[in-house]
Formats: C-alpha cells, structure tokens, sequence
C-alpha cells in the first residue's frame, strides 16, 4: 500500500524578487495531513509579475524538492495536492 501526502494549504512567506538573477525567491509552506513543511523555493520571472503566476513557479520549486526526499523518490509514498487547497501570500514583495 503506497502512503499519501495531501498538500491542504499553502503559504508563501519571506517573498521577494532579486533582481540580478531575474528571479523571485520565498519560503514555502506546506501544511499537510503529515506534517508541515517550510522549503526555501525560487521561480524565474520578471519585476511586477501577478502574484498566481509567481505562485505556480514557487509552487513548482516546492514540489521538486520534496520529490527528492527519500520516501518520496522511491515511490513509498505519493504526494497529491488538496482540490480545496488554500493559498495565502503572508507579506507582500
């Protein structure tokens, strides 16, 4: 039987875009059924980009890294994300 970790609600703290490296960078939050986790993310893109499309890119960086965990690399366990999952932007950039 494979585990599940369902991903109910995320947040992104500590965000802000550096220039030099046309990026932006944040803490991401992943409040899960298991456990909470907070995962130093970054996402390629330009000055004054809508804070969703930041979110996808953050999102994304997230989610690699936790694919790269042992359990999850194996296939022990399986991540999926909530249908009801909430997004909070915690300060502005």
């Amino acid at each position: 039987m494979v585990n599940a970790m369902l991903i109910k609600k995320i947040q992104y703290d500590n965000l802000r875009f550096v220039k030099d490296k046309g990026s932006y960078a944040a803490v991401v939050i992943l409040t899960t059924n298991v456990c909470t986790m907070c995962l130093q993310a970054k996402a390629p893109g330009e000055a004054g980009m809508i804070r969703s499309e930041i979110a996808v890119g953050l999102m994304r960086d997230a989610l690699r890294q936790v694919h790269q965990l042992p359990e999850y690399r194996t296939g022990r366990e399986k991540i999926t994300v909530a249908d009801y999952v909430t997004q909070e932007f915690r300060q502005t950039a």
